[in-house]
This record gives C-alpha cells, sequence and structure tokens, in this order.
C-alpha cells in the first residue's frame, strides 16, 4: 500500500473509532477524550499488527462520501455548527442506495449477462461508457452544488481525490461508494420511505 493511501485508510479508520467513541461521550470534552482513544486505538497493536492492517484486509477502500458522514456526524455530536443539514443527509443517503443498486447486483452476477458495472469504474476497459459514468457524476455534482446542498461539493471531493489516486484502488466507484457507505444508505433510505408511508 502506498504512503497516501495507508495514511487516507488510516485517517478514516481514527474517524470510525472516534465516532464510535463518541458513543459514549457527548459535547467538545468527549470529543477531546473519544480523539484521545480513538489515537491510541489506532497505535496499539493488535496480535502484532496495527488497526489499519486489519482493515486494509477486510476493506481496502473507504469512500469519501463515508469520510464526510463521519466528519459531519463527529462534529455534530460535539456541539460544533452542522456540516450537513437535513437535505445533505438525504441526498448522501439517496446516492449511495442507488450507487449500492447500480453497482453490486451486477458485481455478484445478477441482472444482464456479462454486464458488470464495477467494471465501468476502470477507465482503460470501457472509455465511453466510462466517460459517461464520470460525466453522471459531474452532472450530479453540480446540479447540487448550484442547488445549495453541500453533498455536491462531497462528490466533487471524491472525484478530486480519484484524479490524484488517494486511494490504492484505480476504480471511480470505490471513492464513491464503499459497502459500509452502501449498506447504511439502504437502511437510512428504508427508514425514510417508513417516515413517509407513516406520515
Amino acid at each position: 500500500m502506498n504512503t497516501v493511501a495507508s495514511i487516507w485508510l488510516a485517517s478514516a479508520l481514527f474517524l470510525l473509532l472516534l465516532w464510535l467513541l463518541q458513543r459514549l461521550l457527548r459535547g467538545r470534552w468527549g470529543l477531546l477524550f473519544s480523539a484521545l482513544g480513538a489515537a491510541l486505538l489506532l497505535i496499539v497493536p493488535i496480535l502484532g499488527h496495527p488497526a489499519r492492517y486489519w482493515v486494509a484486509a477486510l476493506a481496502g477502500n473507504v469512500s469519501v462520501p463515508l469520510v464526510a458522514l463521519l466528519v459531519a456526524s463527529i462534529a455534530a455530536r460535539a456541539g460544533l455548527s452542522p456540516l450537513f443539514r437535513a437535505r445533505e443527509r438525504r441526498a448522501c443517503w439517496i446516492f449511495g442506495a442507488v450507487a449500492a443498486f447500480v453497482l453490486y447486483p451486477s458485481a455478484l452476477g445478477l441482472g444482464l449477462r456479462n454486464f458488470d458495472s464495477y467494471a465501468l469504474g476502470w477507465p482503460w476497459l470501457d472509455s465511453a461508457v466510462s466517460l459517461a459514468l464520470f460525466g453522471a457524476v459531474a452532472l450530479t455534482s453540480a446540479l447540487l452544488v448550484f442547488r445549495g446542498n453541500r453533498f455536491g461539493w462531497v462528490l466533487v471531493l471524491a472525484s478530486v481525490a480519484y484524479l490524484f489516486r488517494i486511494q490504492e484502488s484505480q476504480n471511480f466507484w470505490d471513492y464513491l461508494v464503499d459497502p459500509l457507505y452502501a449498506a447504511v444508505s439502504l437502511v437510512a433510505c428504508a427508514v425514510l420511505i417508513g417516515r413517509r408511508l407513516k406520515d
């Protein structure tokens, strides 16, 4: 794993640990103690290896939207100004759920025969279709930014992260969605739909 990808993964793991520890402690002091605890858990070896190596073995790529959600949730829990309003969270969940439906069934061999939407993220396999994917993400980002939805900037950051290859993967999908973000998005969208049906 290259240095930049290792730093990205370690940062994402730190944020995830911080988020988990913050469930126990609230406020700004809670943020400080949670950060110290997360740093300690990140540094202390588990069975001879740092935690980031164990996480890399399970999930080598962490999407930019997941990191943005963690940062927004940590800031809100600490009592800092909210980074995401309700509409940004909704956009984030909807994007993650749509990406999960577009990506994962075909990657598992379901749907059209000999079609894997995950392969569209590799730009050299089918440049025309890959350009359409990049264009769709760029258009979505532009529309959200134009409407004042901050999640659009998260998609812009994901595209910039892809251009600079901050992860080991060279697949564009890995910058936009990961299994954890996809699963949480599907659950969040199910909750949103349930609430709408109740009202």
